[in-house]
């Protein structure tokens, strides 16, 4: 797993990167033995603290973006919402490999 985490006008110390590292293990699981490349990005703004999230894994990118007054909070949205995404991506995938290959054939017997 390739993390990046990119502090802008707040510095990303080694809590964060602990604990952003911590939680992306979440997002992880649903990717094994595929390389992840995660890109996350914190930002303070006036009284909200932002996180951005960009993950990269097996062809598919996911995308997601919170503030709120907690940086800690902020992060956890942000794993809720892409592992919500990666769930519903996946659970898509599933479903149309499933029916792809249950084709129903109807034919008169004779």
């Amino acid at each position: 797993m390739k993390i990046t985490i990119t502090g802008k006008e707040l510095k990303a110390t080694e809590a964060i990167k602990d604990y952003v590292e911590k939680k992306l293990t979440r997002i992880e699981k649903y990717f094994e033995g595929t390389e992840l490349d995660a890109n996350v990005t914190i930002k303070a703004e006036k009284n909200a603290q932002i996180a951005e999230m960009y993950v990269k894994a097996a062809g598919m990118d996911f995308k997601a973006v919170t503030e709120n007054k907690d940086l800690y909070a902020s992060i956890d949205k942000d794993i809720d919402i892409l592992e919500g995404q990666i769930r519903k991506s996946k659970t898509k995938k599933e479903r149309m490999l499933k029916d792809s290959t249950l084709k129903v054939l109807e034919f008169e017997a004779p």
